[in-house]
């Protein structure tokens, strides 16, 4: 089975601080780092990495950032044929710094990636037919992964949802999905509800197959629809970038169920490869392979 993912591809532009600087406060850089992310490549590519057949749709800019983009994508093995270039755009880009604990903050500049538009969708309607998951997040225009949605359900495909960032807009019943990945912060933004064991309970009005709620190095706790909560405690790691490992982890979930595993064992090989992620800087470059979830799990 094939994965198609519709999404954001970003210039990631790092630093590496001791502490997160207060509002106001200047700080010195322990190091730097410019690398490839966007949640929608980030997704391509770890679902690739995992074994997965993987095609992704978005835009980068008409400069060299963007030509870099797409020989990048193609040299990891990922067809950039509906990889867009926007003229007159510049290729998206994000600003992250990283403190010793892994925590972080991001600053997110669009670019092209706000080009991406209904048009994009129906010039790959050919793709999406001969696709069975669809992975969608929230980087790009709403109406364009609105649209995605649609086209999805008509075509039959399994259409996993992981709205982040989470916008204000957002409501679940809009994007019609069938599974639903949320950190422990977007559930209680969408639920009102601070407890993610209880807040899970609450999306079964939503008719969804399954809801997935990842917690860092907690628990994860996921919920089939009218089933009985159930949870995961990925490995405990040391931490060295938390970065790319919710993309990391919506991705390899992606494949692992694209192999017919079940979503509980979709969800454990996924929780294995998140916390590989985190023990590497930068996104991209600290996915592992299917060879090195595999020889975890062992």
């Amino acid at each position: 089975m094939s994965v198609i993912v519709i999404g954001s591809l970003i210039i990631d532009n790092t630093i590496y601080v001791q502490k997160l600087p207060e509002r106001g406060e200047t700080t010195f850089a322990k190091s730097s780092l410019i690398s490839y992310g966007g949640k929608g490549a980030n997704q391509a590519l770890a679902a690739h990495l995992a074994g997965g057949k993987v095609n992704l749709i978005g835009c980068v800019g008409s400069d060299s950032e963007g030509d870099r983009y797409k020989r990048h994508l193609e040299q990891m093995g990922i067809d950039s044929s509906f990889v867009t270039t926007s003229q007159n755009h510049e290729t998206g880009s994000a600003f992250i710094t990283v403190e010793d604990s892994g925590e972080n903050s991001i600053v997110v500049n669009s670019g092209a990636n706000q080009n991406l538009k209904r048009n994009h969708i129906e010039k790959s309607i050919n793709l999406i037919k001969t696709s069975e998951i669809m992975l969608l997040q929230q980087e790009v225009p709403k109406e364009t992964v609105q649209y995605a949605c649609e086209v999805g359900k008509k075509y039959g495909l399994k259409i996993i949802m992981n709205p982040s960032p989470l916008s204000p807009y957002f409501d679940v019943n809009n994007f019609p999905s069938d599974i639903l990945i949320l950190n422990e912060v977007e559930a209680e933004q969408l639920s009102g509800e601070k407890d993610p064991l209880k807040s899970i309970g609450i999306f079964d009005k939503f008719g969804l197959e399954s809801v997935i709620i990842t917690q860092g190095d907690g628990p994860i706790i996921f919920k089939n629809s009218s089933g009985p909560i159930k949870q995961f405690q990925p490995p405990k790691v040391q931490a060295i970038d938390t970065v790319g490992a919710g993309d990391t982890f919506a991705g390899t979930f992606a494949t692992a169920l694209s192999n017919k595993k079940s979503i509980s064992n979709s969800i454990r090989y996924a929780g294995i490869a998140a916390s590989i992620s985190v023990t590497k800087p930068g996104a991209q470059g600290a996915m592992p392979t299917k060879k090195e979830i595999e020889s975890f799990v062992i």
